[in-house]
């Protein structure tokens, strides 16, 4: 790529990288939860080299700028939202059906007090309750739930797909980038 680099500007850079680069890491992501970080970060070199692409950057200084100049978030950020977004779409029925039941809302017990508030939290298979056999960790089933949890209620609450990809990566993109 870097030898047509001189005959493109940022924005068809920016959308090689897209087609090219990030729809390879984007491509079945949800595998990619807990990773090892030795993974992570390979995958992470990947982007940062494509960021260094767009801007036409071949030494290797720090590319976090570069990367929060070009909106993309981070490799961990990115399978968040897309578990995220499938979660979304599950519980407004814009998922296969294989999705929606592998995820349900969780029931209000009355023995606690403050948290039985949100109705928008997941049911969260426990460490304990895990069959090993059939289940791991990394498994939609365990592990959107507990990311999705993890989200502010106004997001996981947003009224549009729109509203919640945006309110979204601007809550990921204010966690990766510390922005206040």
């Amino acid at each position: 790529m870097w030898r047509i680099a001189s005959k493109l500007n940022k924005k068809q850079k920016t959308k090689l990288v897209t087609t090219l680069i990030h729809c390879r890491i984007d491509f079945c992501n949800v595998l990619l939860v807990y990773l090892k970080d030795c993974d992570v970060k390979r995958l992470q070199k990947v982007q940062n080299a494509a960021t260094r692409f767009i801007y036409g950057q071949r030494e290797r200084r720090g590319v976090t700028q570069l990367r929060k100049k070009c909106h993309f978030l981070p490799i961990r950020e990115r399978i968040d939202y897309k578990i995220c977004l499938l979660v979304y779409k599950s519980l407004h029925d814009a998922a296969p059906g294989f999705l929606r039941d592998m995820i349900q809302y969780r029931t209000p017990n009355s023995h606690y007090m403050r948290i039985d508030d949100d109705t928008t939290q997941l049911k969260v298979i426990r460490d304990n309750e895990l069959n090993y056999k059939t289940l791991t960790r990394k498994a939609f089933s365990v592990a959107a739930p507990r990311i999705w949890n993890r989200l502010p209620r106004e997001i996981r609450t947003a009224t549009s797909l729109g509203s919640f990809k945006t309110s979204l990566k601007s809550h990921l993109f204010s966690i990766a980038y510390e922005c206040p």
